[in-house]
């Protein structure tokens, strides 16, 4: 995955050993990425790659700073550009233009997000960002999502440099003050390094239990791992040559990142303090691995097959994702072991091929090493692959269909449709996401690290003569189109305050997986009570929920969770009738598990196969059951189940309009072809819209 400039200049030798530990590193990435289940740990290879990185780099620049008196900023960035950006262009290229034929049309337009994202080298901020989005965090892999440790190492190319510029300007500061003379130079940069990897492990455990999905992937948690490598190429040489002779180190390193690949695993709690295994590992073989260790592992580390498959192990992680991702888009199962073998033979082909005729002729052309501005001019080669996805993404319509004749929805689950000619769906597949429900996008639904209430306004806002506040998680958000066009209809104000992820309910929950309390959510849902009662004010009060929390000390769904949170419901419920604020509740919606949108836009999808079952998708226990069992009939239940699902089955498209945005929400198209009987059922079933309508 890193740059494999080994060869060092001068008095340095070439050390095969830390190609070995290269091979080892992508074979593990490699391996996890085709079985995850076999080795379910194998991406710590990433971490491995990363303090190799680091101690190259460093000493790479160490040296040159020794040389020079001081580090040629555009030489260096220049020939990291020469160095990653080719192999990577082309593979960008390839695989968007692969994608075009192979990716469901719903995949197309995040696909193309994430490959303008990998070619400027932010992908990793993308997908901090998606993992915390509710509506993206369940979504398709993307084939180049991969690219997140790329962007975190060169966000650490563009920084790290400057911490020479700065430690000669300490030293220069402590000579004029009257220090040492040669204060300032290896020593500073020393206690320099030291402080970013104090720092950024700090960090690193911190958002690592505060919020694990985005820690992560964003470069503050990680640049502690890099800095750790640059930490060895600038420790005294004295003291590495006397380690260096240890080999017993070096296995005990190996033995640390293989027992890391094979028992840590996806639900682990990763980078933090877990991530120092792995990390102290490679440095250990880095420290100790050479060929003067005794007892060491150099010879099976500089093995030609290993040196070799180190020397290619940049391009090597390049190319094996999107193979993997893009093959089983094609053959529409997971990757086992006669096609897996396949994809790890193609992968190093194209690896080879992709260093034999891009990587090396471009790093070591004339015309470009010469002058640091040609190599850094490199960069513009990026624009490539954001230019083609860029007029990709500026050419496709807004447009995402509407309910007609041939698109009736959720009326042909009924006897008024008796036939329906066959047309294309609405929304365009392609156009899915656009289709998001107006009470799910950011300017109305609280994210999941804010714990302020705030609300967006809909329906009727100049006369209204009722008020209404939808509120709960993003499965009561899904509603507020349809409400939205009940309301304008009946002349009422609706007031959003939603929160992804979180229900409305008094009992304090988690998300399944995680083993500390949804605390934003938490404190969200009883500021949300209290600006019910005291500022919102409405009427009537309209909930539902995804039956997807936990509640501790449990960590899955469960039925007892469920049933508590149904209990912290009624509690709120009681509180708000008691106040003389109506509440009715819609029963959760079905979920089907996997996206059917995506069924529908591959290879072999249609609407008859792209269904679930019915009774598999809903939970053991429906917490507004629970809830409105406890008000003794106060709180009615809207049931709109039989017009989103069969008698067996959970259809991907209803009367040609596609049903599900991704693996459980509703598309808002959808919702709308329910709202007429959302609105029978609201004005039959609630006193508080009979009695006020």
């Amino acid at each position: 995955m890193i740059d494999n400039d080994v060869a060092r200049r001068g008095r340095e030798v070439f050390r095969g050993d830390v190609q070995g530990l290269r091979a080892v590193a992508v074979s593990l990435v490699v391996l996890y990425h085709l079985w995850p289940t076999a080795l379910p740990g194998g991406y710590v290879g990433v971490d491995v790659f990363f303090v190799v990185s680091g101690f190259l780099i460093t000493g790479n620049l160490l040296r040159a700073h020794e040389r020079d008196g001081r580090v040629r900023l555009l030489d260096f960035w220049g020939r990291r550009a020469r160095r990653l950006l080719p192999a990577a262009v082309v593979v960008l290229v390839v695989t968007w233009l692969t994608s075009r034929l192979v990716l469901p049309a719903t995949q197309l337009a995040a696909t193309a997000e994430q490959i303008r994202a990998s070619a400027l080298y932010f992908q990793n901020w993308v997908l901090a960002r998606d993992s915390v989005d509710y509506l993206q965090a369940d979504g398709a892999a993307s084939p180049v999502q991969h690219f997140w440790s790329l962007s975190v190492e060169e966000q650490f190319y563009l920084g790290w440099p400057l911490l020479f510029l700065a430690a000669g300007g300490i030293g220069a500061l402590i000579r004029r003050a009257g220090g040492r003379r040669r204060t300032g130079g290896r020593g500073v940069l020393v206690l320099l390094a030291a402080g970013v990897v104090t720092a950024s492990l700090w960090y690193s455990v911190h958002e690592t239990a505060a919020n694990p999905a985005a820690a992560y992937f964003v470069t503050p948690t990680r640049v502690w791992e890099l800095a750790l490598g640059g930490l060895l190429a600038l420790a005294p040489a004295r003291a590495m040559r006397a380690a260096g002779r240890v080999g017993p180190l070096a296995w005990l390193g190996l033995a640390m990142i293989g027992g890391s690949a094979m028992l840590v695993s996806g639900t682990s709690p990763f980078p933090g303090w877990l991530a120092l295994v792995p990390v102290l590992g490679a440095a250990l073989v880095l420290v100790a691995g050479g060929a003067d260790a005794r007892l060491g592992p150099a010879r099976l580390t500089s093995l030609r097959p290993m040196v070799f498959l180190g020397g290619v192990s940049y391009s090597l992680y390049l190319w094996h994702w999107p193979a993997i991702v893009l093959w089983r888009a094609w053959s529409g199962h997971a990757v086992g072991l006669v096609d897996g073998l396949v994809l790890i033979a193609v992968s190093v082909g194209l690896a080879t091929l992709t260093k034999r005729f891009v990587e090396d002729p471009v790093r070591r052309a004339r015309l470009v090493v010469r002058s640091p501005f040609r190599s850094l001019s490199m960069a513009t080669a990026a624009l490539l692959p954001v230019v083609l996805v860029s007029v990709w993404l500026g050419g496709q319509s807004a447009s995402t269909g509407s309910l007609d004749a041939t698109h009736p929805g959720a009326a042909a689950l009924t006897s008024s449709v008796t036939t329906l000619s066959s047309a294309s769906y609405v929304p365009s597949l392609a156009q899915l996401t656009k289709d998001t429900p107006t009470g799910m996008t950011a300017s109305c639904e609280a994210d999941k690290t804010t714990s302020t209430v705030q609300t967006c306004t809909l329906g009727d806002t100049t006369d209204p003569q009722l008020t209404v506040a939808l509120v709960g998680d993003s499965h009561a958000a899904q509603w507020s189109d349809a409400l939205d066009k009940i309301a304008k209809a009946h002349h009422w104000k609706l007031v959003v305050a939603t929160k992804s992820g979180c229900p409305f309910t008094a009992t304090e929950v988690t998300t399944p997986g995680q083993q500390t309390a949804y605390a934003s959510c938490n404190t969200w849902n009883a500021a949300l009570l209290t600006s019910l009662l005291t500022d919102i004010e409405p009427d009537v009060v309209i909930t539902s929920d995804r039956s997807y929390n936990a509640v501790l000390p449990s960590t899955t769904a469960d039925a007892a969770s469920l049933t508590k949170i149904g209990n912290g419901m009624a509690t709120y419920w009681k509180r708000l009738e008691a106040a003389g604020i109506g509440v009715v509740a819609i029963h959760e919606t079905p979920e089907p598990g996997s996206n059917l949108a995506d069924c529908l836009a591959s290879r072999t999808g249609s609407a008859s196969s792209c269904t679930a079952s019915r009774s598999a998708s809903f939970s053991s226990v429906s917490p507004v059951t629970v809830a409105a069992k406890q008000l003794n009939g106060a709180v009615p239940v809207i049931d709109l189940t039989s017009l989103i699902c069969t008698d067996t089955t959970c259809p991907g498209a209803v009367g040609n309009v596609v049903v599900y945005l991704d693996n459980h929400h509703l598309t808002s198209t959808y919702t709308l072809s329910l709202a007429p009987y959302l609105e029978r059922a609201l004005l039959t079933k609630s006193e508080d819209f009979a009695s006020r309508t």
